[in-house]
């Protein structure tokens, strides 16, 4: 099931990202000092941290009753790192996405991450 999951949501993404146009503009690097390009690097930076935290902790429950709400946090975390590494290359103008790209890997976040609650809401409940 998870393998499915994965197989889909990455199949989806390499169509948004081939839908996607190729930015004409060169890199400016003043682009990176904006208040809210600053916010964008430190919440990829956040989101690394927590993925590799979870990915620590998912190896430790590997084949217990909480394996499968941690794969879903996992799965969660990997959509926000992909969503931010786009936002930050819209940011750098390395490629031009529509904003529901980033929109649709936010609600996959987000719908992983309630699962995953909602999974281990049953384990400990």
């Amino acid at each position: 099931m998870m393998k499915k999951i994965i197989n889909i949501s990455f199949l989806v993404l390499l169509v948004f990202v081939l839908a996607g146009d190729a930015a004409q503009a060169s890199i400016n690097i003043e682009d990176f000092y904006t208040t809210s390009s600053i916010f964008d690097i430190a919440l990829l930076i956040c989101a690394l941290i927590c993925l590799m935290w979870s990915l620590r902790i998912m190896s430790l429950v590997r084949g217990g009753l909480m394996s499968k709400s941690w794969q879903m946090f996992v799965l969660g975390f990997g959509f926000l790192v992909i969503a931010q590494l786009f936002v930050v290359g819209e940011n750098a103008r390395l490629f031009l996405l529509p904003g529901y790209i980033t929109s649709a890997l936010y609600l996959l976040m987000v719908f992983m991450w309630i699962a995953g609650l909602y999974k281990t809401r049953r384990v400990l409940g």
